[in-house]
C-alpha cells in the first residue's frame, strides 16, 4: 500500500470537480492554481493527482460556489468511464450486490486513499453499503463534500442499471443538513439521516440480489482483468493484486503454482510466503478465492461447459471442481446456472 505521501486520486474523477465548478459559472483553472494542481492534466484520463492537493481542491470549489451541497452537483456529472474499467463492471454486474462487492474490492483505482472504504452489511432483513476512512491513516481528512458525492454517485449508478424506479430505503450522513435536507432527499430519492454516526445508504436485500438487465458475464471477466492489471502497474509493491493477475493468467494451463508465481513474479518462494503473510493472506487463500469468484462468473456464462470450467480454473477432474463449487455456494454447479 502506498504511504500517505503517496495517496493519489484518478484523473477522470477529479475531471467531475472542474465540471461542477464550471457549472456555477466559477473558473476550475483557478482553483485548480489555488490548489496546486495543474488543470492540462485533466486532458489524460489516467493522470493521478496528489491526495492532500484534492483534498484542498474540494475545499476551496464548496467555498467558492457558496454550495454546502456541492458534492451532490459533482456526483451529477459521472459516467462509467469515471470509474474506468470498474465502472463497465458495475453494470455488467450479475446485482447490486456484485457490483457493491466489485466496488469495495477495486475502490483504490480511483482513489488510493479511499482503499477499504466501502463495507457491505447484510442480513436477512437489511443491506447497508458504508463508506468508512476513519481505519486509513490520512494526512488530511476528507471533505464532507467528497463523501456525499461518493455516495450520491453510486445512487447514481444503482439507478442506471437496476432502473429509475430504484430507492434506496434511507441513507445516512455524518454531517448537519446545512439547510439543504429537501435537496439531500430530492437526490437520492428517499429518508436522509444528518448529524449520523456513518455514511451509508440501505437498500432493501431483495433490490440488491435482483438480477440486472445490464449483466453480462464475459464482460465483468475482461473488465475485472483490466482493472486488476492496472492496479498492479498503479502500486508494485500491492502483492495481493499481482499474485490474483498472475493466478488468473495460469489457471488455465494448471501452472498457477505457488513455485511458478514466485518466479513471474521475480521473488523466490520464501519472500513471497513473506510478503502474503504481511498483508495477513496465504497463497491457498488467494488461490481458493481467485478460483470462486471465476467459477461463479464461468458457470453464469452458459458458452461454457462444467468441464471446460473445471479446466480453466485449473482443477483436474470435473469433479473436484464440483465438490469446491458446492462448498462455496451450497449448489452445484448445474444447479447454480439453472438458477441464474
Amino acid at each position: 500500500m502506498p504511504t500517505s505521501a503517496h495517496y493519489s486520486a484518478l484523473s477522470s474523477w477529479i475531471l467531475l470537480i472542474a465540471k461542477a465548478i464550471d457549472s456555477y459559472g466559477k473558473n476550475s483553472r483557478q482553483l485548480f492554481a489555488a490548489a496546486g494542481l495543474d488543470h492540462y492534466r485533466l486532458r489524460d484520463p489516467l493522470a493521478r493527482f496528489p491526495y492532500p492537493s484534492v483534498v484542498r481542491l474540494w475545499e476551496l470549489a464548496t467555498e467558492a460556489c457558496g454550495d454546502p451541497a456541492f458534492g451532490l452537483r459533482v456526483a451529477s456529472f459521472w459516467h462509467p468511464t469515471t470509474l474506468y474499467a470498474l465502472g463497465y463492471s458495475w453494470f455488467a454486474s450479475s446485482n447490486l450486490d456484485e457490483a457493491f462487492t466489485c466496488a469495495a474490492r477495486y475502490t483504490r483505482i480511483v482513489n488510493t486513499a479511499a482503499s477499504g472504504i466501502i463495507h457491505i452489511e447484510q442480513t436477512p432483513a437489511s443491506y447497508q453499503v458504508i463508506l468508512d476512512a476513519s481505519h486509513v491513516k490520512l494526512p488530511q481528512e476528507p471533505s464532507p463534500a467528497s463523501a456525499d458525492a461518493a455516495l450520491a454517485m453510486l445512487a447514481h449508478m444503482c439507478r442506471a442499471a437496476y432502473g429509475e424506479h430504484f430507492e434506496p430505503l434511507r441513507v445516512s450522513l455524518p454531517h448537519p443538513d446545512y439547510g439543504c435536507a429537501k435537496i439531500y432527499r430530492d437526490e437520492f430519492h428517499c429518508p436522509v439521516v444528518f448529524d449520523a454516526d456513518e455514511c451509508s445508504i440501505w437498500l432493501d436485500p431483495d433490490t440488491a440480489a435482483e438480477p440486472l438487465a445490464t449483466a453480462n458475464p464475459d464482460l465483468v471477466r475482461i473488465n475485472d482483468g483490466i482493472v486488476i492489471d492496472y492496479l498492479a502497474r498503479l502500486d508494485r509493491a500491492d502483492i495481493v493484486m499481482r499474485v490474483r493477475a498472475r493466478l488468473i493468467e495460469h489457471l488455465p494451463s494448471g501452472s498457477g503454482d505457488e513455485a511458478t508465481i514466485a518466479a513471474d513474479l521475480n521473488l523466490s518462494l520464501r519472500s513471497l510466503q513473506r510478503k502474503l503473510k504481511a498483508e495477513g493472506v496465504s497463497f491457498s487463500q488467494l488461490l481458493e478465492d481467485t478460483r470462486r469468484e471465476l467459477g461463479r462468473d464461468y458457470v453464469r456464462d452458459s458458452q461454457h461447459s462444467i468441464n471446460e470450467i473445471a479446466y480453466l480454473l485449473g482443477f483436474t477432474e470435473p469433479g473436484n471442481f464440483s465438490r469446491a463449487f458446492r462448498r462455496w455456494y451450497g449448489k452445484t454447479p448445474s444447479e447454480y446456472r439453472g438458477e441464474a
